[in-house]
């Protein structure tokens, strides 16, 4: 890869911290506003330089389309889908929509076929967990005992620590505020796993 000037570097690293921070890339109005440059034209000529000197690619026809190329172990950014919301609260319908994507550093999505779950409700907040936030989901039919998980109650869902208890399934918030969801060990077959929560993503204004 070509070497990058102090501005070209300035631009590069804004979309790197973006990433970090947000989950998701900068648009060129972000990246012209942040770092003073003279419109989104401007910013469009930074991202060509970037792009043509390898550091990041580009896809057509969306505002937030850039993908890091100097990512760990040489990888992109990973695109993953938002898969719909999940209340952090009483469960809720859970209704899927895979036509949302948002990059992700590779180093956080390791696992095969991971997704995002953006996040309703305050009951978690004292695990930093906020309403508005996306939950990386890790796919998985079974978690140990006080891992986060996304759970599904019959076609509801929700968010909550996850304990196998005797004669039930606790489902633990981290807000005092909010009671345990407890399913008996006979209606056991109505709670599924989802997967278990690897991250949380947070936009910072």
């Amino acid at each position: 890869m070509d070497q990058l000037s102090a501005k070209q570097a300035r631009v590069l690293d804004f979309i790197k911290e973006h990433l970090r921070q947000a989950g998701y890339p900068p648009t060129v109005r972000e990246i012209a506003a942040k770092l003073g440059l003279a419109g989104p034209n401007s910013a469009k000529k930074f991202l060509d330089i970037l792009e043509r000197k390898g550091f990041i690619r580009r896809r057509a026809g969306c505002s937030r389309a850039i993908e890091l190329r100097d990512a760990p172990a040489g990888r992109a950014a990973m695109m993953l889908p938002v898969l719909g919301v999940i209340r952090a609260g009483e469960p809720m319908l859970a209704v899927e929509n895979s036509t949302e994507r948002i990059a992700v550093d590779p180093s956080l999505a390791r696992g095969e076929g991971m997704f995002l779950l953006r996040v309703k409700g305050d009951s978690m907040i004292q695990a930093h967990v906020m309403d508005g936030d996306l939950a990386l989901i890790n796919p998985q039919a079974e978690v140990a005992r006080g891992d986060m998980a996304a759970v599904l109650i019959g076609d509801e869902a929700t968010l909550k620590y996850f304990f196998k208890e005797k004669t039930a399934v606790r489902l633990q918030p981290a807000n005092p505020a909010f009671n345990p969801i407890m399913i008996q060990k006979k209606d056991a077959g109505q709670v599924l796993v989802i997967g278990k929560v690897v991250g949380i993503i947070r936009k910072m204004e």
